[in-house]
């Protein structure tokens, strides 16, 4: 008997490897993929104005890159003793306006560099939802706690999204002209809107999204939100919070794109790297003794070798500290 639907994905015309270089816009889910591509020696440069969750705080961030025009004091905004940007993040918040607006600018100029040269853009949208500031009409990327009465909720249309995403293929288009988009709806569910408003949300994303993978080549959709809903289907994948995807449903969704997305001789690579980082966080009752000293040299020999084979991956981070360890003849 078959207890569920399995979401079978065809792996991709296009295929990922270790040699290209990658940047990743949107919500938290864009993070977490990001992150774990980093970790397993992946160039990737990872949401550079912090998370943002709606199309057109990504259009947004996506024009400021293209004009390269940097922000000015006149764009740093106080609430209580912190400084912030309405484009960005609050990871990007201080509590000095100078600092903030120094990572915000250093940000820009990194990401302007790096979409120069990428190969691959991850965009992952999380809502259609948008808070817009009564005080200045502006759609803001993030609230920044500031108090609800200063926004106006707005869902956004299908041809606003529509005219969002055209604008954010275009500008990648100009910006990093060999490029290809993987675009994915985050598969966090967004119940402060209302369950009713979070599947509306989601579904203009999904149709959108769908829409423009069709009609631009250099667009592929990642089904990560279909996985979650329609394949696992069970409140045992969730974290405790009901709302986003356990350990155990974010490890499925990465093998699915990793069968999507990878080819056989990377998925070998990414195990002997995950062999590596299992070793870096082993913790010895005692690191003097023989036994672990021979580890820790067999670890370093290990990344020698993967770096010799391959010339786009670095450990020099990981061997220091392992050098360090290691107690001289």
């Amino acid at each position: 008997m078959k207890f569920r639907t399995e979401l079978k994905i065809a792996p991709n015309d296009f295929q990922l490897d270790h040699d290209q270089k990658m940047i990743s816009f949107g919500s938290c889910f864009a993070q977490e993929m990001s992150e774990r591509m980093r970790a397993l020696k992946f160039d990737v440069l990872n949401n550079p104005f912090g998370i943002l969750f709606h199309p057109l705080a990504i259009e947004n961030a996506l024009t400021r890159i293209h004009t390269q025009i940097p922000y000015s004091s006149n764009d740093i905004f106080q609430l209580d003793d912190v400084f912030f940007s309405w484009d960005h993040h609050s990871s990007f918040n201080s509590s000095s306006a100078d600092e903030t607006l120094d990572k915000i600018n250093a940000a820009l100029v990194e990401a302007y560099a790096y979409l120069q040269d990428a190969d691959v853009v991850l965009l992952t949208f999380a809502t259609s939802w948008v808070y817009k500031i009564k005080e200045l009409d502006v759609v803001v990327a993030n609230c920044h706690k500031v108090p609800g009465d200063n926004f106006q909720k707005v869902l956004l249309s299908d041809k606003q999204i529509k005219e969002a995403f055209n604008n954010t293929f275009d500008l990648i288009s100009q910006l990093a002209p060999n490029a290809k988009i993987l675009v994915s709806v985050s598969p966090v569910r967004h119940l402060k809107d209302g369950m009713v408003e979070n599947n509306v949300s989601k579904a203009k994303l999904i149709s959108a999204l769908y829409e423009a993978s069709m009609s631009f080549d250099e667009v592929t959709y990642f089904p990560a939100y279909e996985l979650l809903m329609d394949d696992l289907r069970d409140y045992r994948f969730y974290a405790d919070d009901l709302l986003h995807p356990s350990r155990e449903a974010v490890n499925y969704i990465w093998e699915k794109f990793s069968d999507a997305y990878f080819q056989p001789e990377t998925k070998h690579l990414i195990k002997r790297i995950q062999q590596i980082n299992a070793s870096l966080h082993h913790r010895a009752f005692n690191e003097q003794t023989e036994a672990h000293q021979q580890f820790l040299k067999n670890t370093y020999e290990t990344m020698q070798s993967l770096e010799r084979e391959n010339a786009s991956l670095d450990f020099s981070k990981e061997k220091a500290s392992i050098h360090q360890k290691i107690q001289p003849c």
